[in-house]
């Protein structure tokens, strides 16, 4: 199954014609001089993304449509390539001319030359090429079984809690609908038989499933007996709620320590006070 990552980072969306402009301008050469950009220095490099950005120096006397960083297993990446899409485009071009990029969805232990890009009615410029190295997958998975599981609240007609940790997405767990409803929000408990370290869960909608009743909101709370609890994390509010077969993935903002965590729901999609998932797994981030 496809993993997709839910982040705070996200790319800007390319207009159809600025798109299109970006694979057809490599050979135009007759509207003026290409720009001059420089590449800014890779950093913050992880499993699967890495910081970069550029400086353009000279516009070449047109207007600049398209800025970015592009990226590649293979020296001298290029548009046709791996890119970002950033800055904002207006009527009178990318008015930006020193800009941070966000290269993401790489390998693990991989090795990639990136470089800078601008573009005119002239052509595509690129800057010089930095060459960096990411590391190995900062998740370290920690096994979960049902006994280690506990819901609030449960439907006794369909979606037993088990089912969350069974592995098969074409399982669920549904909280209550039929009977014994209560308001969001409803939570799934991960009992530790001694204290953990949480940076973040993976988990995946029931498949098919209606997109009214998936989680678009979530937090964390730890407990140190089970009794009293602390929140410790809030998500972003209106989280992806579909492609229904890929799996969601939500960081902390740091690694939490304890015993007993509650992934709680707080809004449905279509604000119903029932939820269901297919699968979670809670995992320890090594970066």
């Amino acid at each position: 199954m496809k993993k997709a990552k839910t982040k705070i980072w996200i790319y800007p969306l390319l207009l159809m014609g600025f798109a299109a402009f970006i694979f057809i301008s490599c050979s135009k050469d007759d509207s003026g001089n290409l720009p001059s950009v420089t590449t800014k220095g890779v950093t913050d490099v992880t499993h699967n993304a890495a910081w970069s950005g550029g400086v353009i120096t000279d516009d070449g006397g047109t207007k600049i449509t398209a800025i970015g960083v592009c990226w590649s297993k293979s020296e001298n990446p290029t548009v046709s390539d791996f890119y970002t899409s950033d800055g904002t485009y207006t009527i009178d071009g990318v008015e930006a001319r020193d800009f941070v990029s966000h290269a993401r969805d790489l390998e693990p232990l991989s090795r990639y030359y990136l470089r800078a890009y601008a573009a005119s009615d002239a052509g595509v410029a690129y800057g010089e090429q930095f060459t960096f190295e990411t590391d190995e997958d900062g998740q370290i998975i920690h096994p979960l079984t049902a006994d280690m599981i506990d819901v609030w609240t449960q439907e006794t007609s369909e979606g037993p809690m088990e089912s969350l940790v069974d592995g098969n997405t074409g399982t669920y767990w549904h909280s209550a609908w039929s009977a014994g409803v209560e308001p969001l929000p409803h939570w799934i408990q991960v009992n530790f038989a001694e204290e953990t370290k949480i940076g973040g869960f993976n988990y995946t909608f029931r498949q098919p499933s209606g997109i009214t009743d998936r989680p678009n909101h979530l937090d964390v709370q730890i407990s140190a007996d089970g009794e009293t609890w602390e929140t410790v994390w809030t998500s972003p509010a209106d989280l992806p709620v579909e492609p229904v077969d890929e799996m969601q993935t939500l960081e902390m903002d740091q690694n939490y320590a304890s015993r007993y965590f509650r992934f709680r729901i707080l809004d449905t999609y279509g604000s119903r006070d029932w939820t269901h998932l297919s699968t979670i797994e809670v995992f320890e981030n090594r970066n």
